[in-house]
């Protein structure tokens, strides 16, 4: 009997079928699927009603569907090694650094809003655990910055571009970034900085279409 991707999709309308593979390539190529992001919004809700097609077709290709059910996230993980991005160490010390700020932030809020941080706060902790000979310069920084806010984590308020010279310019932490470095306690929050202090290894994210 011919292999037939309608017996994989009976669940889904047949008229709503042909957005699949679109759907699915696009969880593979960008790093996070959010609910709060109008260009994603549709495709949440579409992979949230579908949950459990899609996390076969993924499971085929060997990922894993991972929702984020407070901050209302997708994200496909890789079961395999093939298809993480690592990052450099500088771009893997801010993702430490901002996981930090965020849950220093959060302990703050009663509602369930994204924190906010300053250019100067994030500038300030990237000293304090790297030391300020690993501090790095405005080109750096905007670099780094804008590479971070392109996967998700970060975003800045009103649409307005990343000014690192400005220390009061605002960035909004987005729940990604608890995805991304999956801490669960102070204590491996403590063995990441100790680490990333003595110049450990990159991050190794689980990330496909990404350099």
């Amino acid at each position: 009997m011919p292999f037939s991707t309608d017996s994989l999709l009976t669940d889904i309308p047949e008229k709503f079928r042909r957005d699949v593979p679109r759907v699915v390539n696009r969880l593979l190529g960008q790093t996070f699927l959010y609910q709060d992001v109008d260009t994603d919004k549709d495709d949440y809700y579409f992979v949230h009603r579908h949950r459990t097609v899609f996390e076969g077709l993924l499971g085929l290709a060997g990922f894993s569907l991972l929702h984020d059910d407070y901050h209302r996230i997708f994200q496909a993980v890789s079961d395999y090694g093939y298809s993480r991005a690592r990052y450099k160490l500088d771009e893997s010390l801010m993702i430490v650094v901002l996981r930090k700020l965020y849950e220093e932030k959060v302990e703050h809020l009663s509602l369930a809003n994204d924190p906010v941080v300053t250019i100067g706060e994030v500038r300030e902790e990237y000293r304090t655990i790297t030391g300020k000979e690993r501090d790095l310069g405005v080109i750096q920084y905007e670099a780094l910055l804008r590479r971070l806010r392109s996967i998700g984590l970060i975003d800045t308020l009103d649409g307005r571009n990343i000014d690192v010279r400005d220390s009061e310019s605002r960035l909004r932490l987005r729940g990604s970034v608890r995805l991304i470095l999956p801490i669960q306690s102070v204590n491996e929050m403590e063995a990441w900085l100790r680490k990333y202090r003595a110049g450990g290894e990159e991050i190794e994210n689980n990330e496909e279409g990404n350099p």
